[in-house]
């Protein structure tokens, strides 16, 4: 059990009907759960943020923010790191992640790692699109770990419910979190101890 009090944000990445990412979402989110994390899962059909055209830094009247955005920001800030879950659409990632993302601002993310889990229906678990939101996430000054937790052929590997039916999904999973927790804790001793730069 983990007594780090680290806050995870899950970031699913897909609007898709009947995609496959609740699956690695639930799984996901289930096991940092049962690992004694803190777990807010950002899914963006359920906060279904508009194309975007004007994001939460954009408004020069704090007043006029939408709820959903102050609500989703304070959130991703007051995270200690991220897991994004994307899938690959045509060797990329899909629009409702970056869409998602974007609407926040860089400060929100920096100094927090993120690790990437990627998947697909095929044989490649969706690594092309982990490189593109490998890129994104160091942009946006939240790097991803060197762990990489791809899922080929997710309908065989998890049931709906999120319920692992191949043997690697848990060493994958168990993988890709230990390295995340370990800069977490890194960082947020350090932002408590030193704060952030000016």
């Amino acid at each position: 059990m983990a007594s780090s009090g680290l806050k995870f944000v899950v970031l699913l990445g897909t609007v898709r009907e009947n995609n496959l990412g609740s699956r690695a979402a639930k799984f996901v989110t289930g096991y940092l759960r049962k690992k004694g994390f803190a777990v807010t899962l950002l899914d963006p059909v359920e906060l279904d943020l508009p194309l975007l055209k004007k994001p939460f830094h954009f408004y020069k009247d704090p007043s006029e923010i939408p709820k959903v955005l102050k609500d989703t920001n304070k959130v991703i800030a007051d995270a200690d790191a991220f897991v994004v879950i994307t899938a690959e659409y045509n060797h990329c990632m899909p629009p409702g992640l970056t869409n998602l993302m974007d609407h926040f601002p860089i400060k929100s993310y920096k100094y927090r790692p993120s690790g990437i889990v990627s998947y697909s229906m095929g044989s490649f678990g969706g690594v092309r699109a982990s490189m593109q939101a490998r890129s994104l996430l160091g942009e946006i000054g939240s790097p991803s770990v060197s762990t990489i937790f791809a899922i080929p052929t997710i309908q065989k590997a998890l049931s709906e419910e999120g319920e692992p039916l191949d043997e690697r999904m848990e060493s994958g999973v168990e993988r890709l979190v230990k390295e995340l927790e370990w800069y977490a804790t890194a960082l947020k001793k350090h932002r408590e101890a030193e704060g952030l730069p000016q």
